[in-house]
């Protein structure tokens, strides 16, 4: 059955076909304190460093 022009059709789908779902593993994210660069190249390189460390301790490899 298709519902058209029901604003709640959504939630009421919803409540009829409940889903659990496992809660994913939190990642931790390093604290940093506020830098400042010279350049947008020299922030970058710094980004690029901080997102290789958050892929290195990613639980699902």
């Amino acid at each position: 059955m298709k519902i058209t022009d029901d604003y709640k059709a959504k939630y009421r789908l919803w409540a009829e076909n409940p889903r659990v779902l496992p809660a994913s593993v939190v990642v931790r994210i390093p604290r940093f304190k506020s830098q400042r660069f010279s350049s947008h190249t020299e922030m970058n390189v710094w980004k690029r460093s901080v997102l290789r460390e958050l892929a290195r301790s990613a639980p699902g490899k």
